[in-house]
């Protein structure tokens, strides 16, 4: 195929944002609005899923949420807002805080079988222990690039680890025109596409997913999603090799990714939100070594929405929009 490469704020490397001014800080009248409508949601979580972006009024977040949107539809891909006020001892208010920023952004889709919509990143397996069927967000082991579902993730940070647990960004559309030049028969197979392994999970069997692709050519831009752990499950599930042109082309595509002038490289802080659009970039996190004490483990909660009438919309039919979890009613947390 004739490969086009793609310009534009989406096409960034690490060195476009060493200032830091790509992080949106809360101001006081914001992070005051946001404590009132997170404390004023219902004892009952189960009312927490009635609600829509028009039951809240958020007149002094509104701008930055309409900044943060475009961003990740139209721009770079990626946002983080800091300065959210919570204490990191108060999961509880946290859900509350992480549930009216995802209402106000988008819709909200579970993550797994039980049908969290909230999810709890926190080591509960060694990293030893991080085999076929284990997801990858209850370790503590280094979690490669990867997309994940809904069109946006985001992670709201309660606890930090004291060592390691370092976030990384990289862009699809810089990796795409990298491979285009350096390396096109690898990019020609990720246009081909791979297949994924869904790992089992409740009643849900692991099982291997038909081959997608990795790049989506649009008319004016490029949308793309990857995820190298279980674009290599496949082959480990079978006991069969991964075709020597499909690990080309993944190895090709990580070694670009980790480029360091490719990966823009930071450390969430208590009261950060990272949002990262799942059709733009790559994220990752770095192992990690939890506080001693049990009630100071590094603590994310995660969430995936999709953004109404966003471009996802072109690369996902409308009926499986709410992704791969499906099974169950959707609750705020699994207790």
């Amino acid at each position: 195929m004739a490969f086009r490469a793609y310009p534009g704020p989406a096409a960034w490397r690490a060195g476009d944002f060493a200032d830091g001014s790509w992080i949106d800080v809360l101001t006081p009248e914001q992070r005051g609005e946001l404590a009132v409508a997170a404390k004023a949601l219902p004892a009952d979580e189960d009312r927490w899923l009635e609600m829509s972006r028009s039951d809240l009024d958020l007149p002094a977040l509104a701008p930055l949420f309409e900044q943060v949107t475009a961003a990740l539809e139209r721009g770079r891909g990626f946002a983080l807002l800091r300065g959210i006020d919570m204490s990191p001892d108060d999961v509880d208010f946290a859900y509350r805080v992480n549930w009216i920023l995802a209402t106000a952004l988008g819709e909200v889709i579970a993550q797994n079988t039980n049908g969290e919509v909230i999810g709890a990143v926190t080591s509960v397996v060694d990293a030893n222990d991080n085999g076929l069927e284990t997801r990858g967000y209850v370790s503590n082991a280094e979690l490669r690039f990867h997309c994940d579902g809904g069109d946006v993730a985001s992670l709201l940070c309660v606890r930090q680890a004291p060592k390691g647990g370092y976030s990384a960004l990289a862009s699809m559309t810089t990796i795409h025109n990298t491979m285009i030049e350096e390396c096109p028969e690898q990019a020609q197979t990720l246009y081909d596409g791979l297949s994924i392994y869904m790992r089992k999970e409740g009643n849900l069997a692991g099982r291997t997913m038909p081959k997608r692709p990795v790049f989506f050519s649009r008319e004016d831009h490029l949308l793309s999603w990857a995820n190298l752990r279980l674009m290599e499950l496949p082959y480990e599930a079978s006991g069969e090799p991964m075709p020597a042109h499909e690990r080309a082309a993944l190895d090709a595509f990580e070694e670009i990714a980790e480029r360091p002038e490719n990966k823009l490289s930071f450390k969430l802080q208590p009261g950060d939100m990272l949002l990262v659009h799942n059709n733009v970039c790559l994220h990752k996190r770095s192992s990690f070594t939890d506080d001693p004490d049990p009630n100071k483990k590094r603590l994310m909660l995660r969430l995936w929405y999709n953004v109404p009438g966003g471009r996802a919309e072109a690369i996902t039919p409308m009926d499986r929009r709410k992704g791969y979890f499906t099974q169950n009613p959707y609750v705020i947390r699994h207790r």
